[in-house]
């Protein structure tokens, strides 16, 4: 579960530095605390799915772009 969770991290941190905008805006944009995106940027938390695709939306990016190109993993979503 770790390994995803920061893979997801990594993506997130990325995504957002290619757009070039702050932690501030993104999550503005996605209707999400930022706070809790920073904390997943840090591998700190996992986002839901819902979160995850407003923040693929706000990227450009479909969904499994945070996962390298894979369907969410249960154990992602589920802590599994």
């Amino acid at each position: 579960m770790a390994d995803i969770v920061e893979r997801v991290a990594q993506e997130l941190s990325s995504q957002r530095a290619r757009l070039g905008i702050s932690i501030e805006e993104a999550a503005k944009r996605a209707s999400i605390n930022a706070a809790k995106l920073a904390a997943a940027e840090d591998a700190e938390t996992a986002l839901d799915e819902n979160e995850l695709q407003r923040l693929a939306d706000t990227y450009g990016v479909d969904i499994t772009a945070f996962f390298g190109g894979q369907t969410t993993p249960k154990e992602y979503l589920f802590g599994a």
